[in-house]
């Protein structure tokens, strides 16, 4: 099944709430089942919410609580999840009741879930959304993947947000466990609306991901930004609050649409390479400066990717 094919059915879907990059990419999602005819119900937290209203004021919200976790800023992904693993498996099984319990009281069809583990559903179709079916994970480590292939397995079907032959996941998005797999190329928001021809923005930094690591990004990459000509900084606000030295222009992450409009003018776009990040950048169509975010392998792993391509 595909996207498209998805048409005059009640949807429910929920994005992680690990980095708003799995909300980016529910944008053009949602934008199509809504283009179809279809009448969508977004499980979320009041951040992810107030995006997703702002780009689409029909869409449906539920409150729903997002999966607990702690980044101490020490590039060590492994040891934080393994700390947290009662209190996240936990969740897992709490979502799991209140997906069920929302199905049946939203008389959904569909269930689309952007890699909640506990986002589905026994009574109707339930759906995965992620480019990983292969965890970057070291040897000894093996457990996790295989942990991650039975949570992927409780789904009926696995979307891909990448091309048939994995181009822009490589192994990550590689199907070698035969899983029930749609490949339905890449999302990104930036696809809904024209790049102008002409740019004004030398450099948009783009500051993402957990607090601590997107504050470790802007000191790195302002420490030069002077010399760098017309540059701004994007960033949650909360991260804005411990710079109010900066020198150059900052705007608040809170706004994405005004954000969106100044990504689209820029020159050449400074980032993590999150996914969805590169997934914009590939619609953008700008040269890019990307550093993978300390410790995160997928990060790393997509970084050496990329790199390789260019």
């Amino acid at each position: 099944m595909l996207p498209n094919a998805i048409q005059q059915k009640r949807i429910l879907i929920s994005p992680l709430n690990w980095g708003m990059g799995h909300v980016a990419r529910c944008i053009p999602l949602i934008s199509t089942f809504l283009e179809n005819g279809n009448t969508v119900f977004a499980a979320v937290s009041e951040e992810q919410g107030n995006v997703l209203c702002a780009y689409f004021p029909s869409i449906v919200l539920v409150n729903h609580d997002g999966y607990p976790f702690v980044f101490h800023g020490k590039g060590n992904f492994s040891l934080d999840l393994a700390r947290q693993f009662k209190r996240l498996n936990k969740r897992l099984l709490d979502e799991q009741k209140q997906t069920e319990q929302m199905v049946n009281e939203l008389g959904i069809d569909v269930v689309i879930s952007d890699h909640r583990y506990g986002f589905r559903s026994t009574h109707v179709t339930s759906i995965l959304l992620t480019h990983q079916l292969n965890l970057p994970v070291r040897w000894y480590e093996g457990w996790v993947q295989k942990m991650h292939e039975k949570f992927l397995r409780n789904f009926d079907e696995i979307w891909i947000p990448d091309t048939q032959d994995s181009s822009l996941a490589g192994d990550l998005s590689r199907n070698t466990k035969e899983f029930n797999c749609s490949y339905i190329g890449a999302l990104s928001r930036f696809q809904l609306n024209a790049v102008p021809a002409v740019k004004t923005i030398d450099t948009v930094i783009i500051a993402s991901g957990p607090t601590i690591y997107a504050e470790q990004f802007i000191r790195e990459q302002t420490k030069n930004s002077q010399d760098s000509g017309n540059v701004l900084l994007i960033a949650a606000p909360d991260v804005l609050m411990n710079f109010s030295d900066l020198t150059i222009p900052v705007l608040s992450s809170s706004d994405w649409k005004r954000c969106d409009a100044q990504i689209r003018k820029a020159k050449k776009v400074n980032s993590r390479c999150g996914y969805s990040t590169l997934m914009d950048l590939l619609v953008l169509k700008v040269p890019f400066s990307l550093t993978p975010t300390p410790g995160q392998r997928e990060q790393e792993y997509l970084y050496r990717f990329w790199a390789s391509k260019l």
